[in-house]
C-alpha cells in the first residue's frame, strides 16, 4: 500500500480537496458514517501519514526551515520568504513559517481524528492496535517539529470537528508538548510491529518510535534516556532490520527506498503518479535540463562545502557540472545531490524519498549521549567509527587510519560527533536543530557573519494569521 495514495472518500473527509466520479449525498461523509470498519481505519490512518508530504509541497519546507537559516545552505535570491529566513529578518506574516504552522496542525488534526474514531471501530483488534499506534507516532511527530520551531504551542488532542472550536486556545508550556510527545511515543513503541514488508514498507515501526524517542530526548538534553533510547534500537538492529549500507551514496539511491538505513523516511511515488517528490528539481542547478527544468532553489554554502576533510566520500554527493540540452557541459557552482532520479522529467516527479531518521542518525545519537555521561568510551566509538570509515571508503568492521579514538578528550570529541553530524545530514533538514539545541545557533553564524542573528532566531515567530484568528495566542520574544 503506497502511503501517499489515499483512498477518495477519505480526501473528502479530511479535507484533500479531492473529487470522486460518483456524486454521494454529503450525509454519507460524514463521520459518524464513515468510520465503519478496518479499511475506513486504515485510510484515516493514511490521511496523517499525507500531511507530510504537504509540508511546503513535496516537504520542502523541512529543508528551508532545517537548513537554509544555517552556515550549510544558501537560497536563489528571487524568493522574498526564504531570504527572510536565510538572512534571519524574518516576520510574522512569512509565508513559510505560517504554512508549515498549518500544515502541520492539519496533521495533528488528523492524527486526533483517527486517535477518537479507530477505537469505536467493531476490528480486528491486533490491527485497530497497530492503528492507533502509528496516529500517536505521527501526532509526536508533527508536534516535534511545532514545539522546536515555535515553542509552546496549543496542545491539540482531540479532532477539531468546526471552525469554532480550537480558536481561543492558548499556548502550552513547551515542557507540556514534550511531555505529550514523549506519552505518544512511549505508547506508540509497545503497539507498533518492528517491521514491515512489501507494500506497507515506510509505515512507522517500534524502532521509528524509540529513535524519535531518542531525538527528543537528545533535544532536552536528557542524555539517559537519549543513550537508552538509542541502545535500544542498537541492540535490536538485526530484529528491526538496520544496519548501514557500505557506500554512502547508496544511501539515497531510489534502489534503496526503506532500506535498511531508513528508520522513517516520508514517501513518495515517481513516474507520472502526481505523488512524486520535487527534491530533485529544486536542488538541481538553475535552468539546467534535469526534470525538464531545474530550480536552482537550495545551493550548499562555501563554508559546508570546504568544510569535508580530504578523502571524504560525502563530499562527492555534491553536482558541478551538467550537461545542457546541446549536450554540452556547463560548469556551475556546486549543489546538492543526494536526490538524483534520471527517470524524472518534471517537477514533482522524482520517486526519492525524504529520509526523517537513518540509522546512521541513530548511531550518532548515542555516541553524543554516551560521551556527554561518559566521555568517549569504547562503545561510543563502536558507534561512530563505522560512519567514519564508510565515509572514507574503509569496510565498516576493522580498525581504520578513520577511526576515532579514546585519545580524545569529551570535548574533541563532541565537536567531533557534531562535525560529523553536520557532513553526514546536509541537505536533510537537521542543520538549524542541530544548532538550537547545542546552543551554537548565535555564536557560531554571527561569527560566520550573520550579523542580524540574535537569540531570538532560536524560535520562528507564531504567524500572524493565527494570532489575528485567535487573541489568545501570544507572540514569541522579539517578532
Amino acid at each position: 500500500m503506497k502511503i501517499n495514495h489515499i483512498l477518495a472518500v477519505a480526501a473528502l473527509t479530511f479535507g484533500l480537496g479531492a473529487c470522486s466520479l460518483e456524486e454521494t449525498p454529503p450525509s454519507s461523509l460524514a463521520p459518524v458514517n464513515f468510520y465503519t470498519n478496518a479499511n475506513d481505519a486504515t485510510a484515516a490512518v493514511n490521511a496523517v501519514y499525507d500531511i507530510a508530504n504537504q509540508v511546503g509541497d513535496q516537504s520542502r519546507n523541512f529543508i528551508i526551515m532545517g537548513d537554509l537559516p544555517s552556515d550549510d545552505m544558501d537560497p536563489l535570491l528571487n524568493n522574498a520568504d526564504r531570504v527572510q529566513l536565510w538572512s534571519f529578518q524574518t516576520i510574522p506574516t512569512n509565508s513559510v513559517v505560517t504554512q508549515s504552522w498549518q500544515v502541520i496542525y492539519q496533521g495533528v488534526n488528523r492524527a486526533n481524528t483517527a486517535i477518537d474514531r479507530i477505537p469505536g471501530i467493531t476490528m480486528d483488534e491486533t490491527l485497530k492496535k497497530r492503528l492507533i499506534g502509528e496516529a500517536k507516532f505521527l501526532r509526536a511527530f508533527y508536534s516535534f517539529y511545532l514545539v522546536r520551531w515555535y515553542g509552546g504551542v496549543p496542545l491539540m488532542l482531540t479532532e477539531t470537528q468546526s471552525l469554532s472550536a480550537g480558536k481561543d486556545v492558548a499556548r502550552a508550556s513547551a515542557d507540556e508538548v514534550y511531555t505529550q510527545i514523549i506519552k505518544d511515543l512511549t505508547e506508540a513503541e509497545t503497539s507498533l510491529p518492528d517491521k514491515f514488508t512489501g507494500a506497507d514498507l515506510g509505515r512507522v515501526t517500534a524502532g521509528a518510535a524509540k529513535s524519535m524517542l531518542a531525538r527528543v530526548y537528545l533535544t532536552r538534553k536528557d542524555f539517559a534516556n537519549a543513550r537508552a533510547k538509542s541502545k535500544e534500537v542498537i541492540d535490536n538492529a538485526a530484529k528491526y532490520g538496520y544496519g548501514l549500507f557500505d557506500r554512502y551514496i547508496d544511501v539515497f539511491a531510489i534502489s534503496n527506498k526503506n532500506g535498511k538505513e531508513s528508520v522513517f523516511e516520508i514517501q513518495f511515488v515517481g513516474g507520472g503518479s502526481g505523488q512524486g517528490s520535487g527534491m530533485v528539481t529544486y536542488f538541481a542547478p538553475e535552468n539546467s535540463p534535469i526534470t525538464g527544468r531545474g530550480f536552482g532553489s537550495f545551493i550548499p554554502t562555501m563554508d559546508l562545502y570546504n568544510s569535508f576533510q580530504t578523502g571524504d566520500k560525502r563530499k562527492e554527493l555534491f553536482l558541478n557540472s551538467y550537461v545542457n540540452g546541446a549536450g554540452q557541459t556547463v560548469n556551475t557552482f556546486q549543489h546538492f545531490n543526494k536526490y538524483v532520479d534520471p527517470s524524472a522529467r518534471a517537477f514533482g516527479d522524482a520517486n526519492n524519498n525524504f529520509p526523517i531518521i537513518r540509522y546512521a542518525d541513530v548511531l550518532l545519537m548515542f555516541a553524543e549521549a554516551e560521551n556527554e555521561i561518559s566521555g568517549p568510551t569504547a562503545a561510543a566509538l563502536g558507534a561512530i567509527n563505522p560512519i567514519r570509515r564508510r565515509a572514507y571508503g574503509f569496510p565498516l568492521t576493522g580498525a581504520s587510519t578513520a577511526d576515532f579514538t579514546a585519545a580524545l578528550t569529551k570535548e574533541a570529541f563532541r565537536q567531533a560527533i557534531w562535525d560529523e553530524r553536520r557532513w553526514e545530514f546536509n541537505a536533510e533538514g537537521h542543520r538549524w536543530f542541530d544548532l538550537v539545541r547545542t546552543g551554537r545557533l548565535v555564536p557560531l553564524l554571527k561569527a560566520k557573519g550573520k550579523t542580524s542573528i540574535t537569540e531570538t532566531h532560536t524560535l520562528y515567530p507564531i504567524p500572524q494569521r493565527e494570532r489575528d484568528l485567535n487573541p489568545n495566542l501570544t507572540q514569541n520574544p522579539g517578532y
